[in-house]
């Protein structure tokens, strides 16, 4: 079975950018366009979660917090992949529970 991988973006672009690199690698790939959609997935098949934070309505800190206080997800790696490159940015990622913070724009190869 390959690793499966959800990327989360409300910039259709950059999940394509994603998807398609991901894929090239072997890896099955899902991506949503919101957070909250994302949140009506079953979460628990997917060994990595990759997350913008900048999105409407959820961001990708609240999802990441939903997703550390659920049992069924709570050691589910997240990454967060976000324009905001400030340290205190990557700090709060961090501390919320992400295993990585990628800043955009960032280098697909």
């Amino acid at each position: 079975m390959r690793t499966q991988i959800l990327v989360i973006d409300d910039e259709e672009s950059y999940c394509e950018i994603l998807k398609y690199g991901l894929e090239k690698e072997g890896y099955e790939v899902e991506t949503a366009d919101s957070a909250e959609s994302a949140l009506g997935m079953d979460l628990s098949v997917f060994q990595l979660i990759i997350v913008d934070i900048m999105m409407e309505r959820l961001s990708g800190f609240d999802f990441a917090k939903r997703v550390r206080n659920n049992p069924k997800t709570e050691f589910i790696p997240i990454i967060f992949c976000s324009a905001l490159n400030g340290e205190d940015d990557t700090v709060m990622g961090l501390n919320i529970g992400a295993d990585d913070y990628i800043t955009k724009p960032f280098n697909p190869l």
